[in-house]
Protein backbone atom coordinates (compact mmCIF):
# COMPACT_ATOMS: atom_id res chain seq x y z
CA UNK A 1 0.00 0.00 0.00
CA UNK A 2 1.45 3.34 -0.87
CA UNK A 3 1.82 6.27 1.48
CA UNK A 4 -0.34 9.30 1.80
CA UNK A 5 1.43 12.01 1.20
CA UNK A 6 -1.66 14.34 2.41
CA UNK A 7 -4.66 15.40 0.91
CA UNK A 8 -5.39 18.03 -1.77
CA UNK A 9 -7.37 21.27 0.37
CA UNK A 10 -8.96 22.13 -3.16
CA UNK A 11 -10.94 18.78 -4.34
CA UNK A 12 -10.04 16.71 -1.25
CA UNK A 13 -8.26 13.88 -3.48
CA UNK A 14 -5.52 11.72 -1.67
CA UNK A 15 -2.15 12.44 -2.29
CA UNK A 16 0.24 9.25 -2.13
CA UNK A 17 4.26 8.35 -2.66
CA UNK A 18 5.00 8.46 -6.24
CA UNK A 19 2.76 12.14 -6.61
CA UNK A 20 3.44 15.52 -6.14
CA UNK A 21 1.84 17.57 -3.21
CA UNK A 22 1.86 20.85 -4.51
CA UNK A 23 2.00 23.51 -1.55
CA UNK A 24 0.94 27.63 -2.26
CA UNK A 25 1.95 29.82 0.50
CA UNK A 26 0.12 33.48 0.39
CA UNK A 27 1.25 36.18 2.42
CA UNK A 28 -0.76 39.19 2.29
CA UNK A 29 1.37 42.43 3.47
CA UNK A 30 0.35 46.03 4.26
CA UNK A 31 1.99 48.02 1.42
CA UNK A 32 3.67 51.01 2.71
CA UNK A 33 4.21 53.79 0.71
CA UNK A 34 6.24 56.76 1.07
CA UNK A 35 6.37 59.48 4.17
CA UNK A 36 5.08 62.55 3.61
CA UNK A 37 5.26 65.43 6.34
CA UNK A 38 3.79 68.72 6.03
CA UNK A 39 4.49 71.87 8.19
CA UNK A 40 1.26 71.02 10.53
CA UNK A 41 2.94 67.93 11.28
CA UNK A 42 5.83 69.02 13.27
CA UNK A 43 3.49 70.81 15.59
CA UNK A 44 2.09 67.89 16.61
CA UNK A 45 1.86 66.28 20.01
CA UNK A 46 2.98 62.87 19.50
CA UNK A 47 3.72 61.54 22.17
CA UNK A 48 -0.08 62.14 22.70
CA UNK A 49 -0.71 60.53 19.56
CA UNK A 50 1.24 57.45 20.00
CA UNK A 51 -0.52 57.20 23.78
CA UNK A 52 -3.90 57.52 21.92
CA UNK A 53 -2.50 54.90 19.67
CA UNK A 54 -1.23 52.33 22.13
CA UNK A 55 -4.81 52.88 24.29
CA UNK A 56 -6.82 52.20 21.18
CA UNK A 57 -4.74 48.76 19.90
CA UNK A 58 -4.93 47.45 23.78
CA UNK A 59 -8.92 47.57 23.23
CA UNK A 60 -8.44 45.15 19.81
CA UNK A 61 -7.32 41.74 19.41
CA UNK A 62 -3.80 40.37 18.79
CA UNK A 63 -5.25 38.72 16.02
CA UNK A 64 -6.89 41.58 14.44
CA UNK A 65 -3.42 43.54 14.89
CA UNK A 66 -1.62 40.92 13.45
CA UNK A 67 -3.85 40.87 10.11
CA UNK A 68 -4.12 44.35 9.31
CA UNK A 69 -0.20 43.63 8.92
CA UNK A 70 0.11 40.49 7.69
CA UNK A 71 -1.49 37.32 7.07
CA UNK A 72 0.30 34.52 5.84
CA UNK A 73 -1.50 31.08 4.38
CA UNK A 74 -0.70 27.38 3.10
CA UNK A 75 -2.91 25.27 0.87
CA UNK A 76 -2.20 21.65 -0.26
CA UNK A 77 -2.92 20.64 -3.74
CA UNK A 78 -3.43 17.82 -6.08
CA UNK A 79 -0.93 18.13 -9.14
CA UNK A 80 -4.90 18.71 -10.96
CA UNK A 81 -6.35 21.60 -8.75
CA UNK A 82 -2.50 23.16 -8.72
CA UNK A 83 -2.97 22.91 -12.39
CA UNK A 84 -6.55 24.89 -12.23
CA UNK A 85 -4.82 27.53 -9.94
CA UNK A 86 -2.06 28.56 -11.84
CA UNK A 87 -4.37 28.68 -15.25
CA UNK A 88 -6.38 30.63 -13.28
CA UNK A 89 -3.79 33.24 -12.27
CA UNK A 90 -2.34 33.19 -15.84
CA UNK A 91 -6.00 34.50 -16.95
CA UNK A 92 -5.96 36.99 -13.94
CA UNK A 93 -2.69 38.94 -15.85
CA UNK A 94 -4.94 38.83 -19.06
CA UNK A 95 -8.16 39.99 -17.82
CA UNK A 96 -10.21 36.73 -17.93
CA UNK A 97 -10.99 34.90 -14.93
CA UNK A 98 -12.69 31.25 -15.32
CA UNK A 99 -15.33 30.11 -13.04
CA UNK A 100 -13.46 28.74 -9.70
CA UNK A 101 -13.21 25.00 -9.17
CA UNK A 102 -13.65 23.66 -5.42
CA UNK A 103 -15.17 20.71 -3.53
CA UNK A 104 -17.59 23.09 -2.29
CA UNK A 105 -19.15 24.29 -5.61
CA UNK A 106 -20.57 21.85 -8.55
CA UNK A 107 -17.97 23.54 -11.47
Amino acid sequence: MKKLLGRCENCGRAVFKGETLFEIRIDIYAKGGPIEFEPEDLEKDHLKEMKDLIARMEKMDVDELTDEVWESYRFNLCHQCRKDFHSKLKMKVSGTIPPVRSRYSNN
